[in-house]
């Protein structure tokens, strides 16, 4: 890694831990105050769960809640400032994904190393009980506030569904292929939870296709993410010009500009909602 720390203060940090949980003074979860917390999602769930005021520094992309603002900036995913972190005297690192440079560091400061994956809803599902079960907090209260918003809004479409609906990631406007979402990914989860369908190919999580394989599939509904886009009424007006050309309703096309669309994380729920919206 390039990177050797001293290991001399990590033992102490472990048997201090070992030494609060055995005699009853505390647990691991209560002396584990210090999080790195790398990836937007993780960032945003552990703010939810009310475990923001524990993060003492995230990666460079996190950017909500607006406390996340204030928090020191320890690099990115693919390339983050071990320096930084190991200045921060962290008590553990959280991670979207794997790094085996962050699991070496942690190892290098004594202190554990957690990873987490939302490519799916049953992994952010998974993160939120990795959560609840090391330190409490609203993690459970979070998981289910989103059940039940996901079951309510089965509800509101109970009346339409099952729809079949293609969910565009990307696509610049005149292109004859586009980016979306396939099974196994966050919006399929959503789309099945809410009685609808995602409209893909049959393999491939975030798969290119062209804008007759798009037609071929047969979509009820195209969603279009363009998140933070600058000229959301150009934009809606271009996109739907397009589609109509394909032979698609504008009823049946709809842009979000939330750019909370691609960050499973602590606005879950805004993104399901915004999804059904489109649909009813």
């Amino acid at each position: 890694m390039g990177v050797r720390l001293a290991k001399a203060a990590p033992p102490l940090l472990v048997m201090g831990i070992m030494i609060l949980c055995c005699c009853g003074g505390g647990d691991a979860s209560t002396f584990d105050s210090r999080f790195v917390v790398l990836g937007p999602s993780l960032v945003e769930i552990m703010f939810r769960c009310g475990l923001g005021e524990r993060i003492a520094g995230v990666d460079r992309y996190s950017d909500w809640p607006p406390e996340v603002a204030g928090i020191p900036n320890v690099g990115g995913y693919l390339d983050p400032s071990l320096e930084s972190i190991a200045a921060l005297s962290p008590t553990s690192i959280h991670m979207s994904g794997d790094s085996p440079v962050l699991r070496e560091l942690a190892e290098d400061l004594g202190i554990p190393c957690y990873s987490y994956g939302f490519d799916s809803l049953e992994g952010v599902f998974a993160a939120l009980d990795s959560l609840d079960a090391r330190y409490g907090a609203r993690a459970a209260e979070f998981r289910s506030d989103l059940e039940t918003t996901l079951d309510s809004l089965r509800l509101e479409l109970s009346e339409v569904v099952p729809l079949d609906v293609l969910v565009v990631i990307y696509h610049e406007y005149g292109s004859s292929s586009m980016t979306v979402a396939g099974g196994g990914t966050y919006f399929a989860d959503i789309l099945e939870r809410l009685g609808c369908r995602i409209s893909a190919p049959g393999s491939g999580a975030w798969p290119m296709v062209s804008a007759e394989g798009a037609v071929s599939l047969g979509p009820d509904h195209v969603i279009l993410l363009f998140p933070g886009g600058r000229d959301p009424e150009g934009t809606r007006h271009r996109e739907r010009a397009f589609w109509e050309g394909l032979g698609f309703h504008e009823s049946r096309i709809h842009c979000i500009f939330e750019p909370y669309m691609m960050v499973p994380g602590g606005r879950l729920e805004s993104i399901a909602e915004d999804i059904c919206s489109c649909l009813l």
